[in-house]
């Protein structure tokens, strides 16, 4: 889901939605296992992965964005 989230983030928005979401996410994340069954090695490694998914879906939706607008501006080669 957050990959799927990050892709959309890539397609539409810039690096500071980014930013602001994956700071969401850590918060989140910290503060709901703080309070829950406690903050330890594996809970850390599990909001790592959060951030990893979101994080490479954005790449990949930058990454498609950026291929799908040099396609679109680019001249037709028809006359």
């Amino acid at each position: 889901m957050l990959f799927v989230i990050g892709i959309l983030i890539g397609w539409s928005y810039t690096m500071l939605v980014m930013i602001a979401t994956s700071v969401l996410i850590l918060v989140g994340a910290v503060i709901l296992f703080a309070f829950g069954p406690g903050l330890d090695m594996l809970h850390g490694l599990i909001v790592l992965g959060y951030l990893t998914a979101h994080q490479s879906g954005y790449l990949l939706g930058a990454y498609c964005s950026g291929c799908y607008d040099d396609k679109r501006n680019r001249q037709s080669p028809l006359p």
